[in-house]
């Protein structure tokens, strides 16, 4: 994934001092599940993004254990 590649050739460059390292890194618009768990294995902290407010709007809150949709019958 391209953003992925982006930010693993970006985090080293961003962590270059010790004071760098003990900050936390923020990341904005981020898209899906798969580059939020890719982008923290690369040292991001937080992100801004919609993606899970607008899951959350549809009944479908991310877990540990992936999705969980809580407007299907056994959740409702």
């Amino acid at each position: 994934d391209e953003l992925l590649e982006l930010i693993g050739w970006m985090m080293p460059m961003v962590d270059e001092t010790e004071q760098q390292r003990t900050k936390p890194h923020h990341l904005l618009g981020i898209a899906d599940e798969q580059n939020i768990l890719g982008a923290v294995s690369t040292g991001i902290d937080t992100f801004n993004s919609c993606y899970p407010t607008r899951l959350g709007h549809h009944g479908t809150p991310l877990t540990k254990y992936g999705r969980l949709n809580i407007k299907s019958g056994k959740h409702a």
